[in-house]
């Protein structure tokens, strides 16, 4: 029976709760659990204080934390010297491949045989070609020389008849003077009466015969003097034909034999037969058919890295870049050079003037020697062709001012040269 009046109790305990007001002590505890629920919680007063530091933070490192600028781009591993690049071995005739004289991965010295071909031009099937040709040579110079021979003793005998036309003139002048005197001293004598008029006669004939003899021996000098002229003109003809013909013969046998010469292939250059393209004998090459790639032997490295047409405007020779290797870990960090890992320094060592039909320039790398002491890996380990990224390093702003710049999408800040600053300090 004690239960039934307890639960009455509770329930007109309930109903008085919510249809009377409460006693005075009640009222109170209602209104503070209402302020309370309206305060702000200590947790909000937490994260708007963090958040605010956070926000200061960001300000101030935006403003004071520097930030180097970088233009970053790929590319591969290269040789900066052009003979120490990897140098293609090519057919200069069109041939077959008789044999080869060496396998891929074997170390060549500059000269050594690589292959033998057989040219398959139907002019130079014949073994002794220039053999052929170089026998033809000989006959037709005798033959030339033959001529030129014969050209020269013409030559001589015109002079010799030269030298006996002028013997002849100066016996006709002796003997026109001869006869003058003759002809004066008759002449006198006759008009003193010491002579007959038949002796005056007689040396006035013989001075007209000298006269005559002496004019004929003249125009035979003048002839002889012409055939001279005329066989000296001919020998100089021949031999500037034998010359001419002499050279073009002697063309044609170095042809021949540097044809000859030309079907055995030497290594250009010290190093290793790193690919052959015509593996087997009996395959047929075109001229200028590449048949083997050659990697020289040599220490010289470089690297080559694309950038676009922008960043190329504000590279500039000598600066510094980061490269990160193909399979060498490195830990890069933008903008904080010199807190990244397993990096190599190089320098900028020239940017092309031309794009590369694509619109990216290309811009070689060499180690950078004055810089920190960080060698690049043996060839052994860094191969030429390998992938490269590198980062060339421009100039240091704040953080803040590079997030803005990246947000609006504005080029990096061009770098003021050395010697250009100091003419403008000045």
């Amino acid at each position: 029976m004690s239960l039934p009046s307890s639960r009455s109790s509770t329930d007109a305990s309930s109903m008085w709760s919510w249809n009377e007001p409460r006693p005075a002590n009640g009222s109170a505890r209602l209104h503070t659990s209402a302020l309370q629920a309206a305060e702000t919680p200590q947790l909000a007063y937490a994260i708007m204080i963090s958040s605010l530091i956070v926000l200061v933070g960001l300000v101030l490192a935006g403003v004071f934390v520097p930030w180097q600028q970088t233009v970053t781009g790929s590319g591969q591993v290269t040789a900066f010297a052009p003979e120490a690049r990897p140098r293609t071995v090519e057919s200069q005739i069109p041939a077959r491949i008789q044999a080869w004289y060496v396998n891929e991965g074997e170390s060549v010295a500059a000269g050594d045989t690589i292959a033998v071909l057989e040219d398959i031009s139907s002019a130079y099937l014949d073994n002794r070609f220039s053999d052929r040709i170089a026998e033809s040579r000989a006959n037709e110079l005798e033959a030339l020389e033959l001529k030129t021979e014969r050209a020269r003793r013409k030559l001589s005998q015109a002079r010799q008849k030269l030298r006996s036309a002028e013997a002849k003139l100066d016996n006709a002048v002796m003997e026109t003077k001869t006869a003058r005197e003759r002809y004066r001293r008759a002449d006198t004598l006759h008009a003193e009466g010491l002579t007959s008029l038949r002796d005056l006669e007689t040396a006035q004939l013989k001075l007209r015969k000298a006269r005559s003899d002496s004019i004929a021996a003249a125009a035979d000098l003048e002839a002889a003097r012409e055939d001279v002229a005329s066989a000296r003109l001919d020998v100089r003809q021949q031999e500037s034909s034998m010359r001419a013909k002499r050279a073009d013969l002697d063309l044609k046998v170095d042809n021949a034999r540097e044809r000859q010469a030309a079907s055995v292939v030497r290594a250009p250059i010290d190093g290793t037969v790193a690919r052959i393209n015509r593996p087997g004998a009996g395959q047929t090459v075109k001229k200028g058919g590449e048949l083997a790639l050659i990697v020289p032997e040599t220490d010289d490295q470089a690297v080559e890295i694309f950038v676009n047409s922008v960043d190329a405007a504000i590279i500039e020779p000598g600066r510094r870049v980061q490269l990160q290797f193909a399979g060498f870990p490195a830990l890069q960090f933008a903008g904080f050079p010199d807190a990244s890992i397993g990096t190599f320094p190089g320098r900028v060592r020239f940017i092309d003037p031309v794009d590369d039909q694509g619109g990216r320039y290309r811009v070689v790398v060499v180690p950078d020697t004055a810089g920190p002491a960080a060698e690049w890996p043996d060839q052994t380990y860094l191969r030429q062709g390998s992938a490269v990224t590198g980062s060339i390093l421009l100039s240091n702003v704040s953080l803040g001012y590079e997030i803005w710049r990246r947000l609006n999408g504005l080029p990096p800040q061009i770098p003021v040269r050395e010697k250009q600053y100091k003419r403008t300090a000045k």
